[in-house]
């Protein structure tokens, strides 16, 4: 809820698989410095740090958590016809992190955000079940398997919304602080079936993030583009990572919040 003499600020937390483990990093210096959260956007891993956030998780258990999870039994490999996971685990995993809460249950209220494989546009879940909105965000098309919902066939949000600016800024912000983990697919050398397939898509992406991030009031970038999306070893460097990146840009959101006050808005 946003305090009488306070902006409303709502974080766009964009999508990159283990890379997106960052947001976990920024939310902690938002944390520390006092800085107010009152909305997420989150797609992909940007959604399942988001809701795990908005139920209240301890954010450092949560780094200690991610660390140390074992990620592999939560990846059920099976013969699929639409991906190479099935992903049902997942959503065990997504109900452990927020303790079994719904979406409209949430502080800060948090949107998760998904495609339509039928119809190409973006699916927004606000309410209602929060494991089977972050699987249906999460599903990288290929490895995931997708989920239907409603006679729709959803996959990961990042395939029209990779950061989701515009969604956050349906939520009536003031600012809009876009997080972005995007990969540097230059820097990366494709090792097998899905890398290709996984760095097929972040190509496919950057053209959508590019255009999502410019409508954002400040951007932070960890720097986390040489992580492979399934890197799960390297959780705790991005963690530390996206701390670095907010850190870096403390000065710019204070002085966001000063011009704020200074134009006396209600």
């Amino acid at each position: 809820m946003t305090r009488p003499g306070e902006p409303k600020i709502v974080l766009a937390l964009g999508a990159g698989g283990v890379r997106g483990l960052a947001h976990i990093g920024v939310l902690q210096v938002f944390r520390e410095e006092g800085i107010p959260i009152h909305a997420i956007a989150g797609t992909s891993m940007g959604a399942m740090v988001g809701v795990a956030f908005g139920a209240g998780s301890d954010l450092y258990y949560l780094e200690k958590l991610v660390e140390f999870l074992p990620w592999q039994d939560f990846i059920d490999i099976g013969i699929h016809r639409m991906g190479l996971v099935e992903g049902d685990r997942v959503l065990e995993l997504i109900r452990i992190l927020t303790k079994e809460k719904r979406l409209e249950e949430l502080t800060p209220p948090v949107w998760v955000v998904a495609t339509n494989l039928q119809t190409g546009q973006e699916v927004v879940f606000t309410e209602g079940r929060i494991d089977l909105a972050v699987r249906a965000s999460i599903s990288i098309p290929g490895f995931f398997a997708p989920v239907i919902y409603e006679n729709r066939i959803l996959v990961d949000g990042g395939v029209v919304a990779g950061v989701p600016v515009t969604v956050a800024r349906r939520m009536g912000p003031d600012f809009v602080i876009a997080v972005h983990v995007a990969h540097d697919f230059k820097r990366a050398q494709p090792k097998n079936m899905v890398d290709v397939l996984l760095q097929t898509v972040d190509i496919m992406g950057n053209r959508l993030d590019t255009d999502q991030i410019m409508q954002a009031d400040l951007v932070i970038t960890p720097d986390v583009g040489n992580v492979g999306t399934l890197e799960l070893n390297r959780s705790k460097e991005c963690i530390q990572k996206g701390r670095d990146a907010a850190r870096k840009v403390l000065p710019a959101i204070h002085r966001l919040l000063n011009s704020w006050e200074q134009t006396g808005t209600e």
